[in-house]
Order: C-alpha cells, then sequence, then structure tokens
C-alpha cells in the first residue's frame, strides 16, 4: 500500500508552479530591495547636487558672503539628506567650486549593497560670480 501512494505522489505534477515560485521568489525580493536602494542613492545625489547648486546661485548673487558661510548653508540643508555630510566652497578665478562628500550608505533605503555600505560619493558643482 504505502508503494502505490509513492508512486502516485511522484507522477503528479500537480503544484510544482508553487514550489518554483517559492524558491524564487526571495530572488525576486533581494532584486527589487536592490533597485530600491539604488534609486535612492541616484536620487539622493540629484537632490544633494540641486542643494549645492542653489547655495551656490545665492553666494554668486551676494545673499551669502563668504565661503565659510556658503558651506554651512549647503550643510543645513544637506544634514536632512546625509548627515554626515562634508562641504568645501572656494573660488578661484570668478568660479565658485563647492564639493560635497556623504556616505553612499547615508542615502540607501535598506543597505542591502554590502559594498557600498562604506562608498564615498562626490559631489562638485561650478558656478560664475556675477558681481
Amino acid at each position: 500500500m504505502p508503494t502505490h501512494f509513492i508512486r502516485r505522489f511522484q507522477g503528479d505534477e500537480r503544484g510544482t508552479a508553487t514550489v518554483e515560485s517559492l524558491l524564487w521568489m526571495p530572488l525576486f525580493f533581494y532584486l527589487f530591495v536592490l533597485i530600491t536602494d539604488v534609486s535612492f542613492i541616484f536620487y539622493g545625489k540629484a537632490e544633494a547636487l540641486r542643494i549645492i547648486q542653489d547655495g551656490n546661485r545665492a553666494y554668486s548673487v551676494n545673499s551669502l558672503e563668504t565661503d565659510t558661510e556658503t558651506s554651512a548653508y549647503i550643510k543645513s540643508r544637506l544634514v536632512a539628506l546625509a548627515p554626515a555630510s562634508e562641504v568645501t566652497t572656494s573660488v578661484v578665478n570668478g568660479v565658485i567650486i563647492t564639493t560635497a562628500t556623504m556616505q553612499a550608505s547615508d542615502l540607501m533605503a535598506v543597505g542591502s549593497i554590502p559594498t557600498f555600505v562604506d562608498t564615498e560619493i562626490s559631489i562638485t558643482s561650478q558656478h560664475y560670480m556675477e558681481n
């Protein structure tokens, strides 16, 4: 009698798609989380660039008066995005050059990419002085 059940179980293919989908589900979930983390990094870079350009523009039209004041202004806005960010601003030959560095882990939602956790992202923007 047990051999009858074994033969019947061996030949029955119902439910195989369910088992296969359960085996593939973790891979698809990890891929989705990976895409989310990379998207957050790109979004964070774009947002940081906008903040840096706004600070450079304010310095260009004399709303901000010194390199230090401009760096502090930009850093105060980057803190919400990346708390450990560093900002440097300088003027060379009438061009405002601002560089911000931040950890990729500050921009990621989940941290699914161990290689990027210690990666430092650097964003530089230049703007002509208008006065």
